[in-house]
Protein backbone atom coordinates (compact mmCIF):
# COMPACT_ATOMS: atom_id res chain seq x y z
CA UNK A 1 0.00 0.00 0.00
CA UNK A 2 1.34 3.19 -0.80
CA UNK A 3 2.04 6.04 2.02
CA UNK A 4 -0.61 9.13 2.22
CA UNK A 5 1.93 12.09 1.29
CA UNK A 6 3.01 13.89 4.42
CA UNK A 7 1.57 17.34 3.54
CA UNK A 8 -1.93 15.37 4.32
CA UNK A 9 -0.71 13.88 7.52
CA UNK A 10 -0.79 17.38 8.83
CA UNK A 11 -4.03 19.72 9.20
CA UNK A 12 -2.26 22.84 10.09
CA UNK A 13 0.92 24.97 9.65
CA UNK A 14 1.53 27.88 11.92
CA UNK A 15 3.89 30.17 10.02
CA UNK A 16 5.63 32.78 12.13
CA UNK A 17 7.94 35.24 11.25
CA UNK A 18 10.59 36.97 13.72
CA UNK A 19 12.54 39.53 13.59
CA UNK A 20 14.87 39.94 16.75
CA UNK A 21 12.75 38.16 19.13
CA UNK A 22 15.33 36.12 20.47
CA UNK A 23 14.70 37.42 24.44
CA UNK A 24 11.23 34.83 24.00
CA UNK A 25 10.81 33.13 20.68
CA UNK A 26 11.15 29.73 22.45
CA UNK A 27 8.30 30.10 25.16
CA UNK A 28 5.88 31.93 22.72
CA UNK A 29 6.71 28.56 20.26
CA UNK A 30 5.70 26.55 23.29
CA UNK A 31 2.93 28.70 23.85
CA UNK A 32 1.54 27.83 20.79
CA UNK A 33 2.19 24.14 20.90
CA UNK A 34 0.57 23.82 24.22
CA UNK A 35 -2.60 26.22 22.49
CA UNK A 36 -2.98 23.47 19.60
CA UNK A 37 -2.61 20.17 21.46
CA UNK A 38 -5.48 17.63 19.50
CA UNK A 39 -4.54 19.34 16.26
CA UNK A 40 -1.91 17.84 13.51
CA UNK A 41 0.10 20.75 13.46
CA UNK A 42 3.91 22.41 12.69
CA UNK A 43 4.98 25.51 13.16
CA UNK A 44 7.26 27.29 10.71
CA UNK A 45 9.30 29.85 12.33
CA UNK A 46 11.36 31.95 9.92
CA UNK A 47 13.85 34.55 10.54
CA UNK A 48 14.02 37.53 8.89
CA UNK A 49 17.85 38.69 9.27
CA UNK A 50 17.72 39.34 13.04
CA UNK A 51 20.82 40.46 14.38
CA UNK A 52 20.19 38.14 17.65
CA UNK A 53 19.63 35.23 18.35
CA UNK A 54 16.70 34.17 17.42
CA UNK A 55 17.39 32.10 14.53
CA UNK A 56 19.31 29.73 17.15
CA UNK A 57 16.47 29.72 20.08
CA UNK A 58 14.13 28.71 16.72
CA UNK A 59 16.56 25.67 16.13
CA UNK A 60 17.03 24.83 20.23
CA UNK A 61 12.60 24.80 20.07
CA UNK A 62 12.39 22.56 17.09
CA UNK A 63 14.68 19.87 18.86
CA UNK A 64 11.89 18.84 21.07
CA UNK A 65 8.77 20.48 19.17
CA UNK A 66 6.88 19.92 15.81
CA UNK A 67 8.50 23.40 14.76
CA UNK A 68 11.07 23.94 11.97
CA UNK A 69 13.30 26.88 11.65
CA UNK A 70 14.47 28.37 8.46
CA UNK A 71 16.88 31.78 8.00
CA UNK A 72 16.65 34.30 5.17
CA UNK A 73 19.86 35.80 4.10
CA UNK A 74 19.28 39.34 5.40
CA UNK A 75 16.25 41.52 6.51
CA UNK A 76 13.54 40.99 3.60
CA UNK A 77 10.24 42.13 5.08
CA UNK A 78 8.03 40.27 6.95
CA UNK A 79 6.11 39.15 3.66
CA UNK A 80 8.87 37.69 2.20
CA UNK A 81 9.11 35.48 5.27
CA UNK A 82 5.70 34.34 5.11
CA UNK A 83 6.26 33.72 1.86
CA UNK A 84 9.17 31.65 2.13
CA UNK A 85 7.34 29.42 5.63
CA UNK A 86 4.66 28.65 3.21
CA UNK A 87 7.05 27.64 0.34
CA UNK A 88 8.02 24.76 3.10
CA UNK A 89 4.42 24.57 4.67
CA UNK A 90 2.99 21.09 5.10
CA UNK A 91 -0.77 21.99 6.16
CA UNK A 92 -3.73 21.75 4.02
CA UNK A 93 -4.44 24.74 5.96
CA UNK A 94 -2.10 28.11 6.73
CA UNK A 95 -2.10 30.36 9.59
CA UNK A 96 0.37 33.27 10.01
CA UNK A 97 0.75 34.45 13.05
CA UNK A 98 3.09 37.09 14.69
CA UNK A 99 6.02 35.65 16.64
CA UNK A 100 6.00 38.24 19.55
CA UNK A 101 2.24 37.00 20.30
CA UNK A 102 0.60 40.88 20.70
CA UNK A 103 -2.05 38.52 19.62
CA UNK A 104 -2.68 34.97 21.68
CA UNK A 105 -2.48 31.89 20.07
CA UNK A 106 -5.76 30.98 21.13
CA UNK A 107 -7.08 33.02 18.21
CA UNK A 108 -5.95 30.00 16.18
CA UNK A 109 -8.32 27.67 17.45
CA UNK A 110 -11.03 30.39 17.25
CA UNK A 111 -10.44 31.09 13.34
CA UNK A 112 -10.41 27.52 12.83
CA UNK A 113 -13.87 27.53 13.91
CA UNK A 114 -15.08 30.03 12.32
CA UNK A 115 -13.68 28.95 8.70
CA UNK A 116 -15.06 25.45 9.45
CA UNK A 117 -18.63 27.17 10.53
CA UNK A 118 -19.07 29.74 7.73
CA UNK A 119 -16.65 27.03 5.08
CA UNK A 120 -15.00 30.58 4.10
CA UNK A 121 -11.72 30.07 2.18
CA UNK A 122 -9.76 32.59 4.61
CA UNK A 123 -10.13 34.11 7.70
CA UNK A 124 -8.42 37.39 8.65
CA UNK A 125 -8.28 38.63 12.41
CA UNK A 126 -8.78 42.29 12.69
CA UNK A 127 -8.50 44.51 15.64
CA UNK A 128 -11.55 44.26 17.88
CA UNK A 129 -11.94 48.34 18.21
CA UNK A 130 -13.71 48.13 21.96
CA UNK A 131 -11.24 45.67 23.20
CA UNK A 132 -8.04 46.96 21.79
CA UNK A 133 -6.16 50.20 23.40
CA UNK A 134 -3.68 51.69 20.84
CA UNK A 135 -1.89 55.33 21.49
CA UNK A 136 -2.97 58.27 19.67
CA UNK A 137 -0.89 58.44 16.73
CA UNK A 138 -1.56 54.85 15.94
CA UNK A 139 -4.87 54.81 16.03
CA UNK A 140 -5.03 57.87 13.46
CA UNK A 141 -2.45 56.24 11.59
CA UNK A 142 -4.40 53.01 11.71
CA UNK A 143 -7.88 54.86 10.82
CA UNK A 144 -6.30 56.46 8.00
CA UNK A 145 -4.68 53.71 6.56
CA UNK A 146 -8.02 51.18 6.41
CA UNK A 147 -10.01 54.56 5.00
CA UNK A 148 -7.01 54.75 1.93
CA UNK A 149 -7.80 50.94 1.69
CA UNK A 150 -11.00 51.12 1.69
CA UNK A 151 -11.37 53.98 -1.06
CA UNK A 152 -8.68 52.25 -3.22
CA UNK A 153 -10.20 48.76 -2.98
CA UNK A 154 -13.16 48.33 -1.77
CA UNK A 155 -12.51 45.04 0.38
CA UNK A 156 -15.19 44.04 2.73
CA UNK A 157 -12.72 44.06 5.13
CA UNK A 158 -12.15 46.65 7.87
CA UNK A 159 -9.09 45.83 8.97
CA UNK A 160 -5.82 44.04 6.63
CA UNK A 161 -2.72 44.41 8.84
CA UNK A 162 -3.61 42.61 11.80
CA UNK A 163 -0.98 40.06 12.52
CA UNK A 164 -2.83 37.11 12.71
CA UNK A 165 -4.79 35.06 9.23
CA UNK A 166 -5.91 31.49 8.63
CA UNK A 167 -5.96 30.31 4.59
CA UNK A 168 -6.77 27.29 3.09
CA UNK A 169 -3.81 26.24 1.39
CA UNK A 170 -5.31 26.63 -2.57
CA UNK A 171 -5.95 30.41 -1.68
CA UNK A 172 -2.02 30.81 -0.95
CA UNK A 173 -1.35 28.42 -3.94
CA UNK A 174 -3.11 30.20 -6.14
CA UNK A 175 -2.13 33.70 -5.28
CA UNK A 176 1.54 33.87 -3.69
CA UNK A 177 3.14 33.24 -7.28
CA UNK A 178 1.07 36.93 -8.30
CA UNK A 179 2.22 39.00 -5.31
CA UNK A 180 5.50 41.50 -5.94
CA UNK A 181 5.22 43.26 -2.45
CA UNK A 182 7.25 41.67 0.59
CA UNK A 183 7.31 44.48 2.84
CA UNK A 184 5.22 47.07 4.44
CA UNK A 185 2.17 46.01 2.38
CA UNK A 186 1.91 42.15 1.35
CA UNK A 187 -1.45 41.72 3.09
CA UNK A 188 -3.30 43.95 1.09
CA UNK A 189 -1.87 42.47 -1.98
CA UNK A 190 -2.68 39.03 -0.73
CA UNK A 191 -6.40 40.09 0.03
CA UNK A 192 -6.94 41.88 -2.86
CA UNK A 193 -5.49 38.52 -5.09
CA UNK A 194 -8.13 36.04 -3.34
CA UNK A 195 -10.41 38.32 -3.57
CA UNK A 196 -10.27 38.66 -7.09
CA UNK A 197 -10.11 35.04 -7.40
CA UNK A 198 -13.30 34.77 -5.89
CA UNK A 199 -12.56 33.10 -2.40
CA UNK A 200 -14.56 34.10 0.37
CA UNK A 201 -13.16 36.26 2.98
CA UNK A 202 -14.61 36.61 6.25
CA UNK A 203 -13.36 38.34 9.14
CA UNK A 204 -12.76 38.14 12.83
CA UNK A 205 -11.88 40.28 16.07
CA UNK A 206 -9.39 40.27 17.89
CA UNK A 207 -7.41 41.95 20.92
CA UNK A 208 -4.02 42.95 20.33
CA UNK A 209 -1.40 43.31 23.83
CA UNK A 210 -0.01 46.51 22.51
CA UNK A 211 3.54 46.81 24.53
CA UNK A 212 5.76 48.45 22.15
CA UNK A 213 7.35 51.48 23.09
CA UNK A 214 6.38 55.16 21.78
CA UNK A 215 3.26 56.18 20.44
CA UNK A 216 4.33 54.03 16.80
CA UNK A 217 5.73 51.26 18.33
CA UNK A 218 8.61 49.64 15.74
CA UNK A 219 6.72 51.43 13.17
CA UNK A 220 8.99 54.67 11.99
CA UNK A 221 8.54 57.53 9.42
CA UNK A 222 9.86 56.01 6.38
CA UNK A 223 7.55 52.83 7.36
CA UNK A 224 4.71 54.56 7.04
CA UNK A 225 5.49 56.33 3.66
CA UNK A 226 6.86 52.99 2.29
CA UNK A 227 3.33 51.04 3.07
CA UNK A 228 1.49 53.84 1.41
CA UNK A 229 4.05 53.88 -1.61
CA UNK A 230 3.27 50.17 -2.38
CA UNK A 231 -0.02 50.40 -1.33
CA UNK A 232 -0.19 52.45 -4.54
CA UNK A 233 1.55 50.55 -6.66
CA UNK A 234 -0.73 47.40 -5.45
CA UNK A 235 -3.38 49.56 -6.24
CA UNK A 236 -2.25 50.32 -10.06
CA UNK A 237 -0.78 46.73 -10.29
CA UNK A 238 -4.67 45.55 -9.89
CA UNK A 239 -6.54 48.39 -11.51
CA UNK A 240 -8.39 48.45 -14.90
CA UNK A 241 -5.62 50.35 -16.29
CA UNK A 242 -3.09 47.72 -15.75
CA UNK A 243 -5.19 45.51 -16.71
CA UNK A 244 -5.87 47.39 -20.03
CA UNK A 245 -2.75 48.02 -20.92
CA UNK A 246 -3.82 50.72 -23.34
CA UNK A 247 -1.40 51.36 -26.56
CA UNK A 248 0.49 54.53 -27.01
CA UNK A 249 -2.52 55.69 -29.53
CA UNK A 250 -5.14 55.02 -26.80
CA UNK A 251 -3.05 56.88 -24.09
CA UNK A 252 -2.90 60.03 -26.95
CA UNK A 253 -6.46 59.76 -26.93
CA UNK A 254 -7.08 59.95 -23.37
CA UNK A 255 -4.89 62.69 -22.77
CA UNK A 256 -6.56 64.64 -25.56
CA UNK A 257 -9.66 63.93 -24.08
CA UNK A 258 -8.72 65.08 -20.61
CA UNK A 259 -7.47 68.28 -22.33
CA UNK A 260 -10.85 68.61 -24.20
CA UNK A 261 -12.68 68.65 -20.70
CA UNK A 262 -10.16 70.94 -18.98
CA UNK A 263 -10.94 73.33 -22.10
CA UNK A 264 -14.45 73.43 -22.08
CA UNK A 265 -14.63 73.60 -18.51
CA UNK A 266 -12.43 77.10 -18.98
CA UNK A 267 -14.25 78.00 -21.81
CA UNK A 268 -17.51 77.82 -20.03
CA UNK A 269 -16.00 79.73 -17.04
CA UNK A 270 -14.95 82.49 -18.84
CA UNK A 271 -18.60 82.36 -21.01
CA UNK A 272 -20.83 82.59 -17.69
CA UNK A 273 -18.80 84.70 -15.86
CA UNK A 274 -19.57 88.35 -17.31
CA UNK A 275 -23.39 86.72 -17.62
CA UNK A 276 -25.88 89.11 -15.09
CA UNK A 277 -27.81 86.96 -13.64
CA UNK A 278 -31.52 88.49 -11.59
CA UNK A 279 -32.82 87.75 -8.15
CA UNK A 280 -33.02 84.36 -6.89
CA UNK A 281 -30.35 82.76 -9.33
CA UNK A 282 -27.88 85.23 -8.99
CA UNK A 283 -27.75 84.63 -5.78
CA UNK A 284 -27.02 80.71 -6.13
CA UNK A 285 -24.45 81.19 -8.60
CA UNK A 286 -22.97 83.25 -6.58
CA UNK A 287 -22.68 80.27 -4.12
CA UNK A 288 -21.90 78.00 -6.81
CA UNK A 289 -19.46 79.53 -8.64
CA UNK A 290 -17.97 80.54 -5.15
CA UNK A 291 -18.03 84.65 -6.16
CA UNK A 292 -18.00 85.21 -2.67
CA UNK A 293 -14.41 84.42 -2.12
CA UNK A 294 -11.63 86.75 -3.22
CA UNK A 295 -10.49 85.63 -6.93
CA UNK A 296 -7.06 84.71 -6.63
CA UNK A 297 -8.27 82.12 -3.74
CA UNK A 298 -11.02 81.28 -5.36
CA UNK A 299 -9.41 80.36 -8.41
CA UNK A 300 -6.90 78.15 -7.10
CA UNK A 301 -9.34 76.22 -4.56
CA UNK A 302 -11.29 75.47 -7.98
CA UNK A 303 -8.34 74.01 -9.87
CA UNK A 304 -7.12 71.94 -6.30
CA UNK A 305 -10.92 70.78 -6.49
CA UNK A 306 -11.28 69.70 -9.75
CA UNK A 307 -8.05 67.41 -9.41
CA UNK A 308 -9.49 65.79 -6.24
CA UNK A 309 -12.90 65.58 -8.33
CA UNK A 310 -10.98 63.79 -10.71
CA UNK A 311 -8.84 61.45 -8.69
CA UNK A 312 -12.05 60.47 -6.79
CA UNK A 313 -13.99 60.29 -10.04
CA UNK A 314 -11.72 57.70 -11.87
CA UNK A 315 -10.46 55.67 -8.52
CA UNK A 316 -14.36 54.56 -8.84
CA UNK A 317 -14.78 54.22 -12.36
CA UNK A 318 -11.56 51.78 -12.17
CA UNK A 319 -13.92 49.78 -9.20
CA UNK A 320 -16.69 50.07 -11.88
CA UNK A 321 -15.15 48.77 -15.02
CA UNK A 322 -13.17 46.08 -13.39
CA UNK A 323 -16.53 45.00 -11.16
CA UNK A 324 -17.99 44.85 -14.87
CA UNK A 325 -15.33 42.79 -16.71
CA UNK A 326 -15.63 40.14 -14.01
CA UNK A 327 -19.45 39.70 -13.94
CA UNK A 328 -20.61 36.44 -15.31
CA UNK A 329 -22.24 36.04 -18.45
CA UNK A 330 -25.98 36.54 -17.69
CA UNK A 331 -27.53 35.32 -20.66
CA UNK A 332 -28.66 38.93 -22.36
CA UNK A 333 -26.81 40.97 -25.31
CA UNK A 334 -24.50 42.31 -22.65
CA UNK A 335 -22.90 38.81 -21.86
CA UNK A 336 -22.13 38.82 -25.93
CA UNK A 337 -18.00 38.69 -27.09
CA UNK A 338 -17.10 39.20 -30.33
CA UNK A 339 -14.41 36.09 -31.33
Amino acid sequence: MSQKPIRKQIQLSVIMPAYNEGAHIRANILKVCNTLKGIKFEIIVVDDGSSDNTFQESQRAARRLPVRAFQMEGNSGKGASLFRGFEEARGELIAFLDSDLEIAPDYIVKLLAVMQDTRADVVAGVKDPIANKFPLPRQFMSRVYRSTVDFLFGLNITDTQTGIKLFRREVLESTIPRLRVSRFAFDIELLVAASRFGYEIVEYPVQVSYARAGGMGRMRLDHVFGTFRDTLAIYFRASFWRWLEPSLSTQFWMILFVLGVFLAGLGAAKILTPIILQPPFNGVARIIFLQFLPTAFRDKLLVVGGIILLLVSLIQLNKSLLNAFARRDRGDLAGILRK
